[in-house]
């Protein structure tokens, strides 16, 4: 491999660290920002959306985001969509409103919007076949230690002061600096000479994948959500020790971005997605019946391990479905599906939070997880085969 491509391939994975980071660094800050903001109305609910909210507008301007880049290009987009990810990224450092607060909070989501969807649309115009396949396995693990250093990282600073990860995001500003001088403008020829003539949009299949990463982002955004709050009632307040609970679960995400090579080799996506949801839910029974810190850590380390199987596997199944000249927009749906995960996992969690409590949550979703994968796996054969309809795509630059 040439300094060239190897340049190219580190400052993508760098961008894409910046997805995971986007949310879950300030995770441990939560409880003390509700304590913080205790005199405005539902604080403790409204600190959780603080976590969410750059969710809502991914939603909305992924799609658009993906539109854009197909029609004008990726990478100066990709730029500009870094820069104001530092500006509002950081801004919870300097306001003092929660309700600003959470305006920040959704610039941060217009910015990583563009960043996530043209990441995994470069994803797929740089690489092909084989090389794709491993790249992805390598930017999910990669993914994963990023997770693990900028969440434990945040946990440490909220223990100092709440307001401290917030600055984390002007890491930013320093991967565009690798952005700017390895990442080149794939040639639009060459994605729409990729295509064949006419070929289908195959939307079953599309709808599917978007509807199973939807169901996982609300599985796997109930750790950084509710564990801190889970962790208080069973008497580990620390937010060092909150972040650490959530850092595991991304640092056994990394093996199971290691293990999606092998699987996918021998299995369809639809199967891997059948099986991860039973490690999730294997982890989250195991939160659920646990009392001590230990106990949450194994069961999130389960969770997180199933976790790095399936996101991955999500792109994957996408770029390997969508035709070259939709590939952004398509993508940017992917990106859209899982933020709304993002930002529904509270508002879906919180009626079994009411109604049995945080520990008694996780043992009704990881029942639903179940269901989710028996249903799964009973129709896999069918399910696979549609969702391989475009084999050749895997090859196609």
């Amino acid at each position: 491999m040439t300094v060239a491509a190897q340049s190219r391939k580190t400052a993508l994975l760098l961008v894409s660290s910046l997805t995971v980071m986007s949310n879950a660094t300030i995770a441990a800050s939560m409880p003390q920002m509700a304590r913080v903001f205790s005199d405005t109305p539902n604080a403790e609910f409204l600190t959780k959306l603080v976590l969410t909210t750059p969710a809502l507008l991914i939603v909305v301007c992924a799609p658009f985001a993906g539109a854009i880049i197909d029609r004008f290009g990726r990478v100066r987009f990709l730029y500009a969509c870094m820069v104001l990810y530092g500006l509002a990224g950081a801004s919870g450092f300097v306001l003092s409103d929660l309700y600003h607060i959470l305006a920040g909070r959704a610039l941060l989501g217009v910015a990583v919007a563009g960043v996530m969807t043209t990441a995994q649309t470069l994803t797929g115009d740089y690489f092909s076949g084989e090389e794709r396949l491993r790249f992805s396995a390598v930017q999910s693990i990669f993914m994963s230690i990023g997770g693990v250093v900028f969440i434990g990282l945040g946990g440490v600073l909220a223990d100092l002061d709440w307001r401290l990860p917030f600055l984390i995001y002007l890491a930013s500003w320093l991967f565009l600096v690798p952005a700017v001088l390895f990442l080149d403008e794939p040639l639009r020829q060459a994605r729409q000479a990729a295509d064949a003539p006419g070929e289908p949009v195959p939307y079953g299949g599309l709808a599917l994948a978007y509807a199973l990463c939807f169901f996982m982002l609300v599985m796997f955004y109930m750790t950084p959500v509710q564990i801190p709050f889970l962790l208080r009632e069973i008497g580990v307040p620390s937010g060092a020790l909150a972040a650490g609970a959530i850092a595991m679960s991304s640092l056994t995400s990394a093996g199971g971005g290691l293990l999606l090579p092998r699987l996918r080799r021998r299995m369809g996506f639809v199967t891997i997605y059948g099986l991860s949801m039973l490690g999730i839910a294997a982890g989250y029974f195991i939160v659920a019946w646990g009392s001590g810190y230990g106990t949450v850590l194994a069961g999130v380390a389960i969770s997180g391990f199933a976790v790095g199987v399936i996101f991955p596997n999500s792109s994957l199944w996408i770029i390997t479905l969508a035709p070259a000249r939709l590939r952004g927009r398509l993508l940017g749906l992917m990106t859209a599906s899982v933020f709304l995960g993002q930002f529904a996992s509270p508002i879906l969690v919180q009626p079994a939070v009411s109604a049995v409590g945080i520990t008694g949550a996780f043992a009704v979703f990881a029942a639903i997880a179940i269901a989710v994968a028996v249903a799964l796996l009973a129709a896999r054969k069918r399910l696979d085969a549609q969702a391989a309809r475009r084999p050749a795509a895997a090859s196609r630059p």
